[in-house]
C-alpha cells in the first residue's frame, strides 16, 4: 500500500551523475576540536574558505565557482557552529599558497584560522565540472578528510551541501543537514498547495495541485513520499504524493476525519485520526490497509508522533479533565488501554508534538501570555523549557534530521512564515517570503548517498 518508486527525483539523478572519490584522514576521534553535541552552546569555530583554484588550468567562464564559494560558505554559517573568516583576513595568504599544494599552518593559525578548507575545481566539459575539496585542522597541524564530486554543473547547489555536511560530519561526528529539505503548505486561491525549500531556502518549488484545504504533511522515513490530508474530494482523506508530484495515491477515504499523519519509523505505519467512531480516535494503518485503534477515550485525541524506536506514541489529548488539551505518552501497541502519561503541564493548550530524532525531547506548540510558544520537554530530566519567546504565534515545530534545529510556523498578523531555530541557539531564521503565506512544514530525513 505505501509502496513508492526506488529512486525518484534530485536525489536518484545525482546518484548517476555525481561521483564521490573519498580519502581519509586521522579518525575524527583524534581530533581536539571535536564537538560534543549535547552540550546546547558551543563556540563557533573560525574556519576560512579561500577562493577555489584551477586543478588543470581550465577556468570556469560562467562564475559558477564564484558561486559554489558562496554556496559552501554560506551552509556553514547556516549550521551556526562556523564562522567563516572574511576574505580580506588571509587574502595575501591565499594568494601565496594558490596552487602550490602546501599548508602554511602557523600563518593560518596567526590569522585565527581554526579549520581551512582548500578546493581546486576543473571544468571537463560544457556542462561538467569536478571539485576537489581537502579539509584541514589548522590547530592540529593536519589533514582530516579530501573529497572529490563531479557532475553536471546544475548540481552545484547539491555539491556543495554534500562537502558542508561532510566538514559538519567531522566537527561533530554527525552529518549535517545542509543536503535536506522543507516541505510546507501555502496559500493558493482558494485553497492550499505544498511546497519544498531546500535547506539554506533556495529553490521553493510546488508539487502538488490540489486547489483544496490541505492539513498535516509528514514526510515518509525513507525521503521518497509525504502524506497529508486533502479536502479535493469534498472529504477529509489521507493523501500520499511523491516529492516530485507526478504520483499522488489515496491511501484511506473513510467518511469524516482521515487526518493529523504521521510515519513510523520503520515506514511500514502510519498514525492518524480518525473520527469514524463519532469521535475523534488515533490509529495505525499499516501497509496492508489494515486498522488497529490505540485510544478508547470519549475526549479528543490527536497529533501523533512516534518516539525513534517505534515503541511509544506522543499525542494530544483534552482527557485531564481540565478541558484544555494537553501532552500524552502511550504505548505504540497497546495503545491507552497500557496506560498514558501527561508531559505538560504548565499551560492551558498543548499541541503538536513531535519527537526528537535521538528520543530524548519531544517539541510541542503551548499557549503561555496568550501566544502560542514553542517548547521542548526533556525526557531524561522531566523538565521543560521555552525554544521561542516574544511577539507572534508560534505553531507546528518539527525536528530536523540530526536533532540540532526545529521549523515551525510564526504568525504574525496576516504574515505567516516558515522559520528555523537551533536548540539552545538566540535567533531564529526565516526560510520562507511573500507572496507565499507559509504554514505546516514537515522536515525530510537525511537522503540516500
Amino acid at each position: 500500500m505505501f509502496k513508492r518508486n526506488s529512486r525518484t527525483g534530485v536525489g536518484a539523478a545525482l546518484g548517476v551523475l555525481v561521483l564521490w572519490t573519498v580519502w581519509a584522514g586521522p579518525l575524527r576521534a583524534q581530533s581536539d576540536v571535536l564537538i560534543d553535541l549535547s552540550m546546547e552552546t558551543q563556540p563557533e569555530v573560525r574556519i576560512a574558505v579561500p577562493a577555489f583554484s584551477s586543478l588543470d588550468g581550465t577556468l570556469d567562464t560562467q562564475g559558477r565557482v564564484q558561486e559554489a564559494r558562496k554556496i559552501l560558505e554560506n551552509d556553514l554559517r547556516l549550521f551556526e557552529l562556523f564562522l567563516p573568516v572574511q576574505r580580506s583576513v588571509f587574502r595575501e595568504l591565499e594568494a601565496r599558497e594558490m596552487n602550490s599544494g602546501r599548508v602554511d599552518y602557523p600563518s593560518w593559525s596567526t590569522l585565527g584560522v581554526q579549520w581551512l578548507i582548500k578546493t581546486q575545481y576543473q571544468v571537463t566539459g560544457k556542462d561538467q565540472i569536478a571539485f576537489v575539496f581537502r579539509l584541514y585542522d589548522v590547530v592540529n597541524e593536519r589533514f582530516l578528510v579530501g573529497k572529490r564530486y563531479q557532475g553536471n554543473s546544475r548540481w552545484l547547489r547539491k555539491m556543495m551541501h554534500r562537502f558542508a555536511d561532510e566538514v559538519m560530519s567531522q566537527l561533530t561526528g554527525k552529518r549535517g543537514v545542509a543536503e535536506t529539505q522543507i516541505a510546507f503548505l501555502a496559500q493558493s486561491g482558494k485553497g492550499k498547495e505544498m511546497y519544498i525549500v531546500d535547506f539554506d531556502g533556495y529553490n521553493p518549488h510546488k508539487i502538488t495541485q490540489e486547489n483544496s484545504v490541505m492539513l498535516a504533511p509528514d514526510w515518509s522515513p525513507d525521503g521518497k513520499a509525504i502524506v497529508f490530508t486533502s479536502y479535493r474530494d469534498h472529504n477529509p482523506d489521507l493523501v500520499m504524493v511523491d516529492v516530485t508530484g507526478r504520483r499522488r495515491k489515496v491511501l484511506l477515504k473513510l467518511p469524516g476525519l482521515n487526518s493529523a499523519p504521521a510515519w513510523s519509523p520503520d515506514g511500514e505505519k502510519i498514525a492518524l485520526v480518525l473520527s469514524k467512531d463519532q469521535n475523534s480516535e488515533i490509529y495505525t494503518l499499516d501497509r496492508f490497509a489494515n486498522l488497529t485503534r490505540l485510544t478508547r477515550h470519549f475526549n479528543i485525541d490527536t497529533s501523533p508522533t512516534w518516539s525513534p524506536d517505534g515503541k511509544k506514541i506522543a499525542f494530544t489529548s483534552d482527557r485531564s479533565g481540565t478541558g484544555s488539551p494537553q501532552i500524552f505518552i502511550m504505548d505504540a501497541q497497546r495503545g491507552d488501554a497500557a496506560g498514558v502519561k501527561r508531559i505538560s503541564f504548565s499551560s492551558s493548550y498543548n499541541d503538536n508534538p513531535a519527537w526528537s530524532p535521538e528520543g530524548d525531547k519531544i517539541v510541542y506548540t503551548a499557549l503561555e501570555g496568550g501566544r502560542f510558544q514553542i517548547k521542548i520537554y526533556d525526557l531524561e530530566t522531566g523538565k521543560t523549557f521555552n525554544l521561542t519567546t516574544g511577539p507572534g504565534n508560534k505553531e507546528s515545530p518539527v525536528w530536523s534530521p540530526d536533532g540540532r534545529f526545529v521549523a515551525y510556523r510564526l504568525q504574525q498578523g496576516e504574515q505567516s512564515s516558515i522559520q528555523i531555530r537551533r536548540v539552545g541557539g538566540k535567533r531564529s531564521r526565516r526560510l520562507t517570503f511573500p507572496p507565499l503565506v507559509a504554514l505546516s512544514p514537515t522536515w525530510s530525513p537525511y537522503p540516500r548517498r
